[in-house]
């Protein structure tokens, strides 16, 4: 380098012949041809670097069952999985795909044609983390920053076997939610049939619990082309859930009258586990996880616990002790599947847990449309009431003193008794009164200052309650109060 310079000088000042310049040029050309060795020998490929340090990582097996082994990579806490082909599954196509929503942002690398290579992701309509390849070499390497992925049971297959059996989970993924809508929207319509809070909180409950499994089976991140990832989402969804959970409970049990401590036990629980919400949305601590879900868990346990001291008087507790129940015990077993990833633990996986889940649908559906069967018979059970008392004021009435007001009387006594054994609102008992004066829709609805479709919607609420179909029927009744 420094022979070059000192040469350039010595020509410029005429030292040496001209004839010299030949040397410069061969020394010139051995400089440059230094440079580009030296800057070939320095500019590895990033894959044949990775190679190196794929070469000097430590594997450990992680069971005496698996077939993957892992290591940690301390100085860029990556964590490392190889796995291993059989010698059946090179050269054709294959597929992996990692099974929890928790766990994105993997790398695939594999070997070919002796190079190792990176293999992109699929995105589009797949529900986890998925990779389609094809190598000739049996070891491959999944890299991720989450401790998690030697953790979960990963799916390797060949992708034609891979696609046929996961168009199969997901045929029975959408039967299970066309079950949850038509569980939703069955108590909605009874909700508005029978004004009764347990068709309202149950239907809140399972939305609840449809987001929760959505979320667990990928559905989010399907409809999405993987987009919407929503790492907590659990997180809110399932203390949520187990507050619905409770409230459903308290209604299903009436236990405003037969428990009525049950809010000083629960509402500790609740209070709780929105502070953990509350600093878990602040500092991100994600320690505060397995804290939540305790939480959740006692919760739910507590309304349990008070459904099996009311087991053998009850039967809507036996209902609730024989799903709620089981529907925590393979929660807890869920949990911990994926998180431990024990062989004993494998039967709790989502199949298993959304298959446990639709029972409990189906189960309390026939316990709420039993409640509604016995309201329609508490409902004819005072109607028989009514008549008789309607009977008894015929017996009572021969020579009434003053007719006008005891008629008015009466028909008080009437309404009130109407009011309060087949539960008519206010404005029910105003729209009774209406029909009863032969009011016409439009007539009642400028009387009470409320729309059509208002009046149309009490009178339809008016004749469930009453067992009447037509105005004419509802009139009888004011008939039988006038003999």
């Amino acid at each position: 380098i420094l022979l070059y310079p000192l040469l350039i000088l010595m020509h410029s000042f005429k030292f040496i012949k001209f004839q010299f310049l030949s040397i410069q040029i061969v020394i010139l050309v051995l400089l440059l041809t230094h440079s580009v060795i030296t800057y070939a020998k320095s500019s590895t490929s990033p894959y044949e670097t990775l190679e190196k340090q794929v070469s000097e990582l430590d594997f450990k097996a992680i069971s005496k069952e698996s077939t993957f082994s892992y290591a940690e990579q301390g100085s860029q806490d990556f964590i490392w999985l190889k796995g291993q082909l059989t010698l059946d599954q090179l050269y054709i196509p294959m597929s992996i795909q990692i099974p929890s929503p928790r766990l994105h942002q993997v790398t695939l690398y594999i070997y070919k044609n002796g190079r190792l290579q990176e293999v992109k992701e699929q995105i589009s309509l797949v529900r986890y983390d998925q990779f389609n390849f094809e190598t000739d070499s049996a070891v491959f390497y999944l890299r991720s920053k989450n401790a998690l992925l030697k953790k979960l049971p990963l799916v390797v297959m060949e992708s034609h076997s891979f696609y046929e059996k996961e168009s199969k989970r997901l045929l029975r993924i959408g039967l299970y939610y066309g079950l949850g809508i038509m569980s939703i929207i069955f108590n909605f319509v009874f909700f508005l049939i029978f004004k009764d809070k347990r068709f309202i909180a149950y239907c809140f409950l399972q939305i609840g619990v449809f987001i929760e499994f959505f979320y667990e089976d990928g559905m989010f991140y399907y409809m999405s082309s993987g987009h919407l990832i929503l790492e907590n989402l659990l997180v809110y969804t399932a203390p949520i859930s187990a507050v619905l959970a409770c409230i459903f409970a308290y209604y299903f049990l009436d236990l405003k009258h037969t428990c009525k401590k049950y809010w000083y036990y629960i509402t500790p629980v609740i209070g709780l586990m929105l502070l953990n919400l509350i600093l878990f949305s602040l500092f991100k601590w994600k320690a505060l996880i397995p804290i939540l879900d305790l939480l959740s868990f006692l919760a739910a346990s507590i309304a349990i616990g008070i459904a099996i001291a009311r087991f053998k008087k009850d039967v809507y507790a036996r209902f609730l002790v024989l799903t709620f129940g089981t529907i925590l015990i393979f929660g807890v077993g869920f949990v911990l599947n994926t998180n431990l990833n024990l062989t004993w633990l494998s039967f709790f996986d989502m199949d298993t847990f959304r298959m446990v889940s639709a029972f409990e649908i189906i189960s309390i559906s026939f316990a709420i449309t039993f409640k509604a069967r016995a309201l329609q018979e508490e409902n004819d059970r005072n109607r028989t009431e009514i008549n008789k008392y309607l009977i008894m004021l015929k017996d009572t009435n021969d020579t009434p003193p003053d007719t006008s007001d005891r008629s008015d009387f009466n028909e008080q006594n009437i309404i009130d008794a109407l009011k309060v054994d087949f539960q008519l609102t206010d404005r029910e008992t105003e729209v009774l009164l209406g029909i009863w004066e032969g009011l016409s829709n439009q007539e009642l609805a400028d009387k009470l200052f409320i729309s059509l479709n208002t009046i149309k919607y009490h009178i339809g609420n008016l004749y469930v309650k009453l067992d009447v179909k037509t105005r004419t029927q509802a009139v009888r009744i004011k008939e039988k109060i006038t003999v």
